[in-house]
């Protein structure tokens, strides 16, 4: 309970510190119309008919896989504005969720204090940009890291379901079935595994988009009409975008210019990591390779969101803190996750420069080539084995 209730006073005080973008809770506002669209035999993929609901324009589509609707329709149990305030309640719980997995399963070792602040200030108060759109990455994550600790447990089955069930929002997680494929101490490569996960995703998500009502059909084309971009897409493309002063212009035309030199970025990096990665392909403990499979992700992702960085505050800290061991290890890397979510307003920064906008984006470049380099010089990570995270934490603790 003092854990829950320094949580939610950081939050109080993220609120009422950390400038954000975007405040009002548009996304939730978007299920919500969208649930009842869809009840009413309107099409939740038409922005016309969300408009027609909500009696103005509404700013975003609904972009999700109609198997997802189900879940939306409990939030038009309430009015639209008391459904928001109660989706960020749960978050909230949600949260707090997540942080007690990451306790238990990954960071073991760490105050639970630093822990909480890396939650919800670190890389420009990820997780306060969801709770404050109202968007479903809290939900995503917690589904994601259930599956991540089935991973470290060598439960490859249970991992596979949740990152099925994590990936039916917003698709791309469904990449971490990848993990399926490397040999670690808990669990041997199993691809007939990852394949057939990889098939019951594909037809849970787009099989009714195929078969189903004309209004499941739309789901295929759905778009939003802008690209993300700045303090809301902190990203390789979405600076890249910026650059170019190519972000205006609607996503559905994109810039082939910045496409290629968003590939060769991918590249480069991914030229950069090889040693690293193909010594990972060959069997490592299990909490490195996911570490390091999740910020891959966000480093890779072409449009990584301001609340999905909320993917790599532990990875961070896992990977990382070594690094700083003189300065004190995970205090100063919380310190740097925390940074530039605290000091922003203080210094007054413009997020309308484009390096200033993705800094969080750089943030994670800079300590990924930070480690890459130093890696060599760093101890191996211990790995968590399978039956040792209570006493781990019961001697942390102690």
């Amino acid at each position: 309970m003092l854990e829950l209730a320094v949580l939610v006073l950081l939050l109080a005080i993220a609120i009422a510190t950390v400038r954000l973008s975007l405040n009002r809770p548009w996304d939730t506002e978007t299920y919500w119309y969208a649930a009842v669209a869809q009840s009413q035999g309107l099409n939740p993929y038409d922005k016309q008919d969300l408009s027609l609901l909500a009696h103005r324009d509404v700013g975003m589509g609904f972009l999700y896989p109609p198997i997802t609707l189900p879940l939306f329709k409990t939030l038009t149990l309430w009015p639209v504005l008391e459904a928001a305030e109660i989706w960020a309640i749960a978050k909230v719980a949600l949260l707090f969720v997540l942080v007690q997995l990451w306790r238990s399963r990954f960071t073991v070792r760490t105050n639970p204090f630093l822990l909480e602040m890396a939650a919800v200030f670190g890389y420009n108060a990820a997780a306060l940009w969801d709770i404050k759109t109202g968007n479903i990455a809290i939900l995503e994550q917690l589904l994601l890291w259930a599956g991540l600790a089935a991973f470290l447990g060598g439960h490859r089955r249970r991992f596979a379901a949740w990152v099925v069930a994590a990936s039916l929002f917003k698709l791309t997680p469904i990449v971490f079935l990848a993990l399926l494929l490397i040999p670690t101490q808990t669990g041997r490569r199993d691809w007939k595994l990852a394949l057939g996960a990889l098939g019951v995703w594909a037809a849970l998500v787009f099989l009714p988009a195929l078969v189903g009502p004309a209004w499941c059909r739309a789901y295929l084309h759905s778009l939003p009409a802008e690209r993300p971009w700045g303090t809301a897409s902190p990203s390789a493309l979405g600076l890249i975008d910026m650059l170019l002063a190519e972000h205006t212009k609607p996503l559905a035309a994109p810039s082939w210019r910045a496409l290629a030199i968003w590939l060769s970025y991918a590249v480069l990096l991914l030229a950069f990591s090889a040693q690293h990665i193909k010594r990972l392909w060959k069997g490592q403990n299990p909490l490195e390779c996911v570490s390091v499979a999740a910020i891959l992700y966000a480093l890779l992702a072409p449009r990584m969101m301001a609340y999905s960085y909320l993917l790599v505050v532990v990875p961070s800290l896992v990977l990382f803190s070594p690094i700083l061991s003189r300065l004190g290890g995970t205090i100063a890397m919380t310190g740097i996750l925390t940074s530039q979510a605290v000091l922003a307003p203080v210094l007054r920064l413009d997020y309308a420069d484009p390096w200033l906008a993705n800094l969080p984006f750089l943030l994670l470049l800079g300590l990924w080539v930070a480690y890459i380099v130093g890696s060599w010089r760093l101890a191996p990570i211990p790995a968590v084995r399978r039956g040792s995270v209570l006493r781990e934490l019961k001697e942390a603790r102690s």
